[in-house]
């Protein structure tokens, strides 16, 4: 096995994540012996948040939660994660070494599957959503508030009835629906990620507490989250490099917190889609055209999880297009694009309805904006004072205040919107743009023809790195566990820098904090509240000097790649 040191040939930029495996060093004594501490250690700070995950309770007050030491102790374990991913690259390594990281993988979100969410109520969402389908009901027919305020004596339709027996037959359904959050909406969660839900809710005694149905829908997430680690491993085994290197994604905190205590679905679709790229790496070592058929089927599962694979499409078919050849693509492009409308038939908008199953996508797409900065910026660069909030003063916003009312007032007429609508919906138009760009130049750049195999796989994976990095970046909804999309395929990244966002994101919990001690009064003498501290202060701190040393490393290498 190899130890991960650079080839005697030309060097690598020191920059740079991914690493020549052409020697075999004899491996360090001290190296297995380094991990073992480094994953007690963490294994410790674990559970002292898993410990004080209990203060977290539903009912709790916010001032009570001890959200900054609970903050703390994950950064503690992110700076052993830092120490850990860097001596895989310096010390020579064994096979041995690669069994420690997953063991101690498994083992941290073992420890974190015995905790409260942490700031977190999604789950619950996910438990009604799979009792429903349980109960032959489609989860976006009708939405949580309906069934909650439904009277018994005056349903006229048996699927409520149905839900409304179900609540008085499961006690804790009643306490489950009470803490599902935008409950006026019908759910957002395609059905790949229903299937799940459903498979839980079928799975759990009729009876059980609502603790148990929390633990028991975490513990399927997590088992999603461990598979992901075994298809990590085998990418980096297609691609010629250290197995080693899924520490930087099996290790990493962000997984502990929002996956293994938190509960987020995404670890359904970071699964699928991580498989897909795996299939696809697999078919051009192989150039099995079934394998890629396979691939475009899964991926479409992924789609049918949580949406966000679809960005890896362009990159797809690239790949599949510059090594066969257009009549390679189409067999695969019909299976995914059969497979993602079957799977998205569900939830597709029905106009002049009180039960518009899309009503819930489109809300969130429309409207929800949280702990983003490219975003903000252009956002807050487009919406005129008139729009904003008696402590929302975006100090960046360089816009004269006369061009910005010009251009909303002339959109909202041209496109007979209401005005408040269109910074949001302008901004979205733009970023959009600046994405499908950025996609389909990474598309094109990665899929260019290379030689060797493990370099062919290498340039796919790190350019789905980059798809997925950017999409997120350029999100109005940049929630931590949606960095995990990206993170399964963050081994092959060149540069260093992406590695810290992982543990920068996590000040998105800094957000409640503030909201919670600082609710109507000024934080640190600035005309900003709480919320609109975090908003238009910290999210500078969590991503201006990221960005900055983005840049630099980039003109550093020469510009020979997108970041």
């Amino acid at each position: 096995m190899s130890n991960g040191r650079k080839h005697r040939g030309a060097p690598r930029n020191k920059n740079e994540l991914v690493l020549d495996t052409t020697q075999s060093p004899e491996p360090e004594p001290s190296a297995n012996r380094t991990l073992v501490i480094a994953a007690f250690l963490s294994t410790i700070l674990y559970g002292a948040i898993a410990l004080s995950s209990w203060r977290f309770g539903y009912h709790t007050e916010g001032i009570d939660r001890p959200i900054i030491a609970v903050l703390s102790l994950f950064a503690a374990n992110f700076g052993i994660y830092l120490i850990a991913v860097a001596s895989v690259k310096r010390l020579r390594l064994d096979s041995q070494s690669t069994k420690i990281i997953v063991g101690a993988a498994v083992l941290f979100r073992v420890v974190m599957l015995f905790s409260l969410p942490i700031q977190e109520v999604d789950l619950y969402r996910y438990l009604w959503d799979g009792a429903v389908c349980a109960e032959g009901v489609s989860p976006f027919a009708f939405s949580p508030e309906a069934i909650q305020k439904a009277d018994a004596a005056s349903i006229d339709d048996h699927r409520i009835e149905r839900l409304v027996r179900m609540l008085d037959r499961e006690p804790a359904m009643a306490e489950i629906l009470d803490r599902v959050h935008f409950r006026e909406l019908p759910t957002i969660y395609p059905p790949t990620s229903q299937a799940v839900f459903a498979a839980v809710s079928l799975t759990t005694p009729s009876h059980s507490p609502l603790l148990v149905r929390v633990f028991l829908i975490k513990t399927w997430l997590t088992g999603f989250d461990i598979a992901t680690i075994f298809v990590v491993i085998g990418l980096l085994r297609l691609a010629k490099k250290p197995t080693q290197w899924c520490m930087i994604y099996a290790w990493c905190p962000l997984l502990m917190k929002e996956v293994s205590n938190s509960g987020h679905l995404d670890a359904i679709a970071v699964f699928l889609t991580t498989l897909a790229v795996y299939l696809l790496a697999l078919s051009l070592s192989s150039r099995r055209s079934l394998v890629t058929s396979l691939a475009s089927f899964v991926l479409a599962l992924a789609v049918g999880a949580k949406l966000y694979p679809i960005v890896l499409v362009p990159i797809f078919a690239a790949f599949v297009f510059r090594r066969r050849g257009f009549r390679s693509m189409i067999v695969p492009a019909v299976i995914f694009t059969f497979t993602t409308a079957a799977l998205l038939h569900p939830m597709k908008p029905i106009r002049n309805q009180g039960n518009d199953p899309s009503r819930g996508v489109g809300t969130f797409l429309q409207q929800w904006e949280m702990n983003d900065f490219l975003f903000l910026n252009i956002i807050e660069n487009i919406k005129p004072t008139y729009q904003r909030g008696p402590h929302e003063v975006a100090w960046f916003t360089v816009v004269p205040e006369n061009t910005r009312i010009t251009m909303v007032d002339s959109l909202s007429s041209f496109l007979s919107t209401p005005p408040e609508r269109i910074p949001f919906l302008t901004t979205r138009a733009i970023t959009g743009t600046m994405f499908l760009c950025l996609a389909l130049t990474i598309a094109w750049r990665f899929s260019a023809r290379v030689t060797p195999v493990r370099d062919r796989v290498s340039r796919l994976v790190e350019g789905g790195f980059l798809t997925l990095a950017w999409f997120w970046l350029l999100c109005p909804t940049q929630n931590p566990w949606y960095w995990t999309w990206a993170l399964s395929l963050l081994p092959f990244a060149r540069s260093r820098v992406w590695l810290a966002i992982g543990g920068l994101t996590m000040l998105y919990y800094l957000r409640f904090w503030l909201t919670y001690h600082f609710p109507n009064t000024a934080v640190l003498d600035l005309p900003y509240t709480g919320a609109a501290f975090f908003d238009f202060v910290v999210t500078w701190i969590e991503f201006g000097p990221w960005f900055a040393c983005l840049y630099i490393c980039y003109l550093y290498r020469g510009k020979q790649s997108i970041a």
